[in-house]
């Protein structure tokens, strides 16, 4: 059973080389909280498509900037193939969560707002409903409204939302970065996992 995450894109510094790479942090995460499952990283080279047959769900991980914050290069071709993954998992049904850049590419994706604002560097607190989680962050830009079909679950103390979902869809998303250590599992996490195990049961409408 796979569970497919995207990864960063670098270039390397000392030799000229476009890589992926994916945080040791995550194969960590997979063993404590998803054992179940093994992660499949996800190639910008290969078409999303081909991928699908082995999927239980999908995360969307952190680093890079959206292009609309920093347009380069890299930055245009992950939001392009973030932008097919959302598609194909809409259709096909298949569980999506975003964390950090992954949470902001599904609010860019369903026509939110991201602002540029202070003190989100390092840990504070959010509100989820009436529970309290310590958090990290790593983003210059926080999402301060969300599109119509999105709604907010969590929320930091300057009004950014943190975390939220779709209204219909299996998509959740949350600004900081669960696979880091000491980062707890609030109910987001939880209800996504619980998709993932649950299965599809659509066929894909896809064309």
């Amino acid at each position: 059973m796979f569970i497919g995450i995207s990864q960063r894109i670098i270039k390397n510094s000392s030799y000229y080389e476009i890589r992926e790479a994916l945080a040791l942090d995550w194969g960590r995460f997979f063993s404590r909280n998803l054992d179940d499952f093994l992660p499949l990283p996800l190639s910008y080279e290969v078409d999303f498509k081909r991928y699908l047959p082995y999927l239980d769900g999908v995360i969307l991980s952190g680093g890079n900037d959206l292009s609309i914050i920093d347009n380069n290069d890299l930055s245009k071709l992950r939001d392009s193939y973030e932008e097919d993954v959302i598609k194909n998992c809409i259709c096909n049904d298949i569980p999506l969560l975003g964390i950090c850049r992954g949470a902001q590419m599904i609010a860019y994706y369903f026509d939110s707002k991201l602002e540029k604002r202070s003190g989100h560097i390092g840990n504070h607190k959010i509100i989820v409903g009436n529970k309290e989680y310590d958090v990290n962050s790593y983003h210059n830009y926080c999402i301060t409204k969300l599109g119509d079909s999105l709604q907010p679950l969590g929320l930091a103390n300057d009004e950014s939302i943190e975390s939220f979902k779709h209204k219909q869809h299996r998509i959740y998303a949350m600004m900081w970065h669960i696979e880091r250590d000491n980062q707890e599992l609030d109910d987001l996490f939880l209800k996504w996992i619980y998709e993932v195990k649950r299965g599809s049961n659509e066929s894909s409408v896809c064309t």
